[in-house]
C-alpha cells in the first residue's frame, strides 16, 4: 500500500488515452497521478497512481506481448494493478493478457470492459457498442486496428485459468459487480474506464476533490486526428461556437492515415512552439502521441477529468513552459464535448453550467 493510507495503483494501457483515462478516476478522487510513455514515471514514487503507455496497440503482436511482461514486472509490487483494454476491443487483448498475468503473480483475472456512459455494454458475454456486437459495428471495420471479436472468451488465453467475466449494462451494476470480488490485491483487473470508475470507488471510498485548476488566458489548439464520425461533429459544434481553429484529417478514411497523422502532428508541433499555447486538445491516442513525441514529452500528471474519458494533464515543455493537455477517444463524448472542454481549460464553465459537466 502506498504511504498516507492511499493504495498503490498501477495502471498498464497499450495506448495514452487509455492510460489517461484509467488513471482519472482516481484523480478525481484526491488522489495524484502520473503517466509515463513506454516507461516508469520519474515521479512514481511519490504517487498513488501509475500508470504506463506500452505503446503497444500499434506494435506487432510479439512485440506487444514483450513490451507488457518488462512493464508489468516494473508495475507488480503494486498492490492494485490494472490493465486497461480498449472498450471495442481493439489491439493485442489476448497476448498482452497472457504476458500482464504471468508477470503479476496475481491469481485471478477480471475482465469487465464495459463502458456505459460510452454506449459500450457487455451481455451475457458480448461486447456491444450502442447495442451492436463491436465486431459487427463499424469498429469492425476500423482499417488500422479493427475489432476482431465480440465474445469475451474468445479474448481470454486458454492458460488462464482463474476467470470472471462480468456483464455490465449500466455504470452502477459495474460498480457492484466490482465491489464485491473478494480478496482485490490478488487480482489482474482488465477493463475500460468503466473498471476505473469503478475501482476509483472501491479502493477510495472518501472522495476528495482535487484542486481547482485556474482557467487560462491562452490558446488553445485542438488537433482532431480520429476519423471517427462523432470527433467531426464534435469539432463542427465547437467551430461554429467559438470560431476556434482546428488541426484535422478528412472526415474520410484516408488509404494512408498514417501520413494523414504526421501531418496533423508536425502541424500541432509546429504551432505549439509559439508560447501563445497554453493547452492542446487532442482526439485519439494515436494523435496526441504523436505530437508527444514531436514535443519530447515522455511524462505528464493528470489534473482532473473534463467528462468521463477525457482526462485533463500538464506536461512540462524542453523550454519550461507548462502545456495542459486535454485527450479522448474519438468516439466517445456528446456532440458539445469539445465546446465544453475548450470552455473549461478557459474557465469559462460558468457560462456553460457546471452542473453539465
Amino acid at each position: 500500500m502506498h504511504t498516507n493510507l492511499q493504495p498503490s495503483i498501477a495502471v498498464l494501457a497499450d495506448d495514452l488515452t487509455s492510460a489517461a483515462d484509467g488513471a482519472a478516476p482516481f484523480v478525481a478522487r484526491g488522489l495524484t497521478a502520473w503517466i509515463g510513455r513506454g516507461q516508469i514515471p520519474r515521479q512514481a514514487a511519490a504517487a498513488a497512481v501509475v500508470a504506463v503507455d506500452s505503446g503497444s496497440r500499434s506494435a506487432t503482436s510479439s512485440q506487444a506481448f514483450e513490451s507488457v511482461a518488462r512493464l508489468t514486472d516494473r508495475l507488480a509490487s503494486r498492490a492494485v494493478l490494472y490493465k486497461t483494454v480498449d472498450s471495442t476491443l481493439r489491439g493485442h487483448i489476448a497476448e498482452e493478457l497472457e504476458a500482464c498475468f504471468a508477470a503479476s503473480g496475481r491469481k485471478s483475472l477480471v475482465f469487465a470492459p464495459a463502458f456505459p456512459q460510452g454506449g459500450r455494454t457487455t451481455v451475457r458475454g458480448i461486447q456491444l457498442v450502442d447495442g451492436i456486437p463491436v465486431s459487427e459495428s463499424a469498429y469492425g471495420h476500423d482499417p488500422v486496428h479493427p475489432a476482431r471479436y465480440s465474445a469475451l472468451v474468445d479474448l481470454v488465453p486458454k492458460c488462464i485459468k482463474n476467470v470472471t467475466l462480468l456483464d455490465a449494462v449500466t455504470q452502477e451494476e459495474l460498480d457492484s459487480r466490482i465491489a464485491s470480488i473478494e480478496d482485490p490485491e490478488s487480482v489482474l483487473w482488465v477493463g475500460s474506464p468503466g473498471m476505473a470508475a469503478a475501482l476509483s470507488q472501491r479502493f477510495v471510498p472518501a472522495k476528495t476533490l482535487p484542486s481547482l485548476i485556474e482557467g487560462i488566458n491562452n490558446a488553445v489548439l485542438v488537433a482532431i486526428g480520429s476519423a471517427n464520425l462523432r470527433s467531426h461533429i464534435q469539432a463542427d459544434q465547437l467551430r461554429e461556437a467559438s470560431g476556434l481553429m482546428l488541426l484535422r484529417g478528412p472526415r474520410a478514411r484516408e488509404r494512408d492515415p498514417a501520413a494523414v497523422l504526421r501531418r496533423i502532428a508536425q502541424d500541432a508541433a509546429r504551432q505549439l512552439q509559439d508560447p501563445g499555447f497554453g493547452a492542446l486538445i487532442a482526439t485519439g491516442g494515436d494523435t496526441m502521441e504523436a505530437i508527444l513525441d514531436l514535443l519530447n514529452v515522455h511524462e505528464f500528471e493528470i489534473l482532473q477529468e473534463l467528462d468521463p474519458g477525457f482526462p485533463l494533464a500538464r506536461a512540462r515543455l524542453g523550454d519550461g513552459r507548462s502545456l495542459l493537455l486535454a485527450m479522448k477517444a474519438g468516439g466517445f463524448g456528446s456532440d458539445d464535448a469539445l465546446e465544453r472542454a475548450v470552455a473549461r481549460i478557459r474557465g469559462t464553465t460558468q457560462i456553460l453550467g457546471t452542473d453539465s459537466l
